[in-house]
């Protein structure tokens, strides 16, 4: 018996412990000439800056989205972003419950379902098959309409705000830094 509260114990831990890692970015969302990483946070904040240029555009808009989605994962536990600002990963957060707010996900559905259904329906679209897209952005998780919003992604202040600043960290290193010289 005591074995086998031992092993529960050790798997659930194991569980937590794959929960917090860090998932490599996603295939479509690291698509670009840089790094992964850098293709990540670049194509969000240019995404997010001008998202009526996203218009009709669902595909790009859901990229955008697992963009984001690995950001606000990412930044805030990857040691390799120790040279972004501390006000970084807490904006990126909140960037991304303004989007999932925006396009009917649920805020407490895990980064990594969401970025997979996104890069999903991204493939789907990119295919013409707007019903595979649609199967790919199932309730509750995503709500019914969440396809049609991607095709009109409104403006996200934070979205907007959160991706310039990785953006900016990415290329200079953060403000705290800058400020010092």
């Amino acid at each position: 018996m005591r074995n086998a509260a031992l092993a529960i114990l050790l798997a659930l831990g194991a569980c937590a412990a794959q929960d917090n890692a860090v998932p490599p970015v996603p295939p479509l969302a690291g698509q670009g000439t840089g790094s992964p990483a850098y293709n990540a946070i670049e194509g969000a904040a240019t995404a997010f800056a001008n998202p009526a240029v996203l218009a009709g555009r669902p595909a790009d808009a859901a990229v955008a989205v697992s963009r984001l989605e690995w950001e606000a994962v990412a930044i805030p536990a990857d040691r390799s972003f120790f040279n972004f600002s501390t006000i970084t990963g807490p904006s990126v957060t909140a960037a991304r419950y303004e989007v999932r707010q925006a396009l009917g996900i649920a805020q407490d559905a895990r980064p990594v379902v969401v970025m997979n259904a996104m890069e999903t329906a991204a493939t789907a679209l990119s295919a013409g098959n707007t019903q595979a897209a649609r199967a790919a952005l199932p309730a509750p998780t995503f709500a019914p309409d969440t396809l049609e919003r991607l095709a009109s992604l409104p403006r996200l202040a934070q979205a907007n705000q959160a991706t310039q600043k990785a953006r900016r960290d990415i290329e200079f290193g953060r403000d705290e830094d800058r400020d010092e010289r």
